[in-house]
């Protein structure tokens, strides 16, 4: 008898979860707002801040920067703010020779986005020449005039 209950409690939970679990999954794809235009408008602000970076203008690049972004170094500080980040730039001791970004995915839910991607390098660090690769992670924030900048930013190097 205490098994037949114990099974129809089970059931009864059981017909009253999955419904549940399934409302829950429809409204977080409902409400998502996140569309092929921003994905191609984070392609686009990945395009600026490569060919930026690759001519070391970082006022462009730090522009593409929240006022309160949070730039997360290897082996490094971790730097808040726009002002901040645009002085950790321009203090670099190498100039950079050649730069190449490529995202390899992008998440992205209402005015937050998830930008993974991959680098490449070429530095000139007092005539001495070094090349290498990096991966990254960038967090997004869709802005209101519709701009999305980078608003937490951390990378790696190979």
């Amino acid at each position: 008898m205490k098994i037949n209950k114990m099974k129809s409690i089970l059931l009864l939970t059981s017909l009253l979860i999955v419904p549940l679990i399934s409302a829950c999954k429809e409204s977080g794809t409902t409400n998502n707002s996140f569309t092929d235009d921003d994905i191609k408008a984070l392609q686009i602000a990945t395009e600026k801040y490569r060919d930026a970076e690759a001519v070391n203008d970082w006022e462009t690049v730090t522009n593409l920067y929240t006022d309160n972004a949070i730039r997360m170094l290897p082996k490094g500080p971790t730097i808040q703010g726009r002002k901040e980040i645009l002085r950790e730039f321009e203090a670099r001791p190498s100039k950079i020779l050649e730069y190449n970004q490529r995202i390899t995915e992008v998440e992205g839910i209402g005015d937050i986005a998830f930008v993974r991607g991959i680098f490449s390098y070429t530095v000139d660090t007092n005539g001495k020449i070094s090349s290498g690769t990096g991966k990254y992670i960038a967090i997004y924030r869709k802005q209101k005039e519709g701009q999305w900048l980078i608003d937490r930013d951390i990378f790696n190097f190979d």
